[in-house]
């Protein structure tokens, strides 16, 4: 994996996860539980967006089921933010 993507994935792990943290800090301080699920909902969108060719390279991972394990993971991630939103 070159380092230019590997870096821009960590970014992204990072913010991820630091959203998530500042979301379930909303949800302990306010009791608010629509932000206890956009934390949840933005580890799910997290994990689904730094899933990469380095699964496939060090797991044997088929591109296909790589492929549906990122998406089943963003869409259950937005699902919990609109819920969230609506909910």
């Amino acid at each position: 994996m070159r380092i230019e993507l590997l870096a821009g994935k960590l970014l992204v792990m990072a913010l991820g996860l630091l959203i998530a943290y500042q979301g379930f800090r909303g949800y302990r301080r306010n009791h608010s539980e629509p932000m206890f699920f956009v934390a949840i909902g933005f580890l799910f969108l997290t994990a689904g967006g730094t899933m990469g060719c380095t699964l496939i390279h060090t797991l044997g991972i088929s591109a296909f089921s790589l492929g549906i394990a990122q998406t089943v993971l963003v869409a259950t991630g937005m699902g919990f933010v609109l819920y969230s939103l609506y909910g």
